[in-house]
């Protein structure tokens, strides 16, 4: 039960960071072009006569300038805490996948330990040695089954736990 509920949790984030990503995606690149568009106005400003003119040229174009850099400082701020909640996120991610590993570990030795009684010392001298893995069959298909559901959602996620599972065998 409180496995399928952190399951449940742990879907809604990943749900809410793929969003939150796609949301921080959109707001750097309207931050590339507020920056250049910024940069065509400081441009046209430039003009190589303004210093032989009485009065300024372009009093349009620096009101316009003055706005993006205002509205550029917004979008500035509006990432950064974006990014806060991207670590937020990663962080509940991290900690919930830990209290699923431990759900899935409390429940495994229950069921080795049964297999053990029931098993003569030469069925597990001869099991150890068919299976050089660390880990068991049961827990490295489970492992990769959740591997495989990550991939669309988070491909980075679901690359560092094929490297754990590499690093373990």
């Amino acid at each position: 039960m409180v496995k399928d509920f952190l399951k449940k949790y742990q879907e809604e984030l990943i749900s809410d960071k793929i969003q939150l990503k796609e949301d921080m995606d959109l707001l750097e690149t309207k931050i590339k072009e507020e920056n250049k568009f910024l940069n065509l106005l400081e441009e046209s400003n430039e003009s190589y006569f303004k210093e032989f003119t009485p009065r300024d040229l372009n009093a349009k174009n620096n009101e316009k300038a003055a706005e993006i850099r205002e509205y550029l400082v917004e979008l500035n701020n509006e990432k950064n805490k974006k990014s806060q909640k991207m670590k937020f996120y990663d962080s509940r991610l991290t900690e919930i996948n830990t209290l699923l590993a431990n759900c899935v570990n409390e429940n495994k030795p229950v069921v080795e330990e049964k297999v053990i009684e029931d098993t003569t010392v030469e069925d597990v001298v001869e099991n150890t040695s068919d299976n050089q893995l660390d880990i068991p069959n049961s827990d490295l298909i489970g492992s990769l089954s959740n591997i495989k559901d990550l991939i669309l959602l988070d491909p980075y996620r679901a690359q560092m736990e094929l490297e754990k599972i590499i690093s373990t065998i």
